[in-house]
């Protein structure tokens, strides 16, 4: 019996539900379609179908967990994340030495590196590879407390994050927003049909590599924007120059050829594993939209023909980005030809 069919009755004695994954060389992807959406019934029928599988899954949100998820080594660093976001008595070691601390669901979202710097994901949706799970590198472990620990799992501190204001290109202090489900930056009426939006984007990831420092790189941002027949707002400079800094900081700034690279993460493609069109459709909007730091905006059929794909095919992907929290749908739209649906990426 593989450590799934094992261990689903014992989580599923704690309300919650496991699904079947396959774990092959570094890639980790459910063995099942609609794993985020799993019930407990149908994870106890998985478990007779899936008898050998070694390796299981838990959808963060539906399960009400979330899991700093510290993708190094260093003990330094869960330390550092427990300094932050509080204690709690499980915490677990994956088979290639990384940390899981586990916490009760706040709400949190999921965010992927929100300090740049920092080795670290918060995981409140989406879903996480639990112990005893066989890795390609070896089995997950529960190296503090005990499966009984998940019945009081402590909530998370420490969520909230900065960003800057969009008051004036001078004004570079930090402000306080609240966490995921709140845009750090929201562009009002801002259209990107004209390419400006895209242009600047590309021009503040190439100066970023020139700049010493961000209040350099959003003076050349500004200098760059007045090139314009019609400028920018100052609040899009600020935000496109604090996402490219971002990228700076993080080491991925990646502009070949003049051209901007979206970033595409090895936990986006787990994700997201049978739904190429979602695949295609999620680097299309970061190339396009990935510096709003949380903006609004239209995602109409249109970019189905841009595509090359039929409205049925992106409605879909659509969709499945959504249902991953990959995006998050403001307004469904659908009331005329004049009301698009209204996302932002998460």
């Amino acid at each position: 019996m593989g450590a799934f069919a094992e261990w689903q009755p014992e989580y599923a004695a704690r309300g919650i539900s496991t699904f079947p994954v396959v774990v092959d060389d570094k890639l980790k992807k459910p063995a099942v379609k609609g794993y985020l959406k799993i019930g407990l019934p149908t994870s106890s029928q998985l478990a007779l179908k899936f008898p050998a599988h070694e390796a299981l899954g838990i959808a963060c949100r539906r399960n009400k967990l979330t899991i700093l998820d510290v993708d190094t080594t260093d003990e330094r660093e869960l330390a550092d994340g427990l300094t932050k976001h509080g204690p709690t008595p499980f915490i677990v070691r994956s088979g290639s030495g990384h940390f899981q601390a586990w916490y009760r669901n706040g709400g949190e979202g999921r965010r992927i590196r929100p300090d740049p710097e920092r080795p670290v994901d918060i995981l409140g949706d989406g879903y996480v590879v639990a112990p005893p799970s066989m890795g390609s590198r070896g089995r997950y472990a529960i190296i503090q407390g005990s499966m009984d620990d998940l019945d009081r799992l402590p909530a998370m501190i420490g969520t909230r994050v900065f960003a800057q204001p969009a008051t004036s290109l001078s004004e570079d202090k930090p402000k306080i927003v609240d966490q995921s489900d709140k845009p750090i930056h929201r562009v009002s009426g801002m259209r990107d049909g004209d390419g400006r939006n895209n242009s600047l984007f590309t021009r503040a990831l190439r100066q970023a590599r020139l700049a010493t420092t961000k209040e350099e790189l959003i003076q050349m941002v500004h200098h760059a924007n007045t090139q314009f027949a019609e400028p920018l707002p100052n609040e899009e400079v600020l935000s496109v120059s604090a996402s490219a800094w971002k990228y700076k900081q993080a080491g991925r700034l990646m502009v070949t050829g003049g051209e901007a690279t979206a970033v595409i993460f090895q936990s986006d493609i787990d994700h997201l594993w049978d739904r190429p069109n979602a695949i295609s459709l999620l680097i299309r909007l970061r190339l396009a939209h990935g510096h709003r730091n949380g903006g609004e905006f239209a995602l109409s059929s249109a970019y189905a023909e841009s595509m090359d794909m039929s409205v049925p095919t992106f409605r879909a992907a659509r969709d499945d980005l959504a249902d991953r929290f990959f995006i998050k749908i403001v307004h469904p739209g659908g009331r005329g030809k004049n009301d698009p649906p209204i996302v932002r990426l998460l």
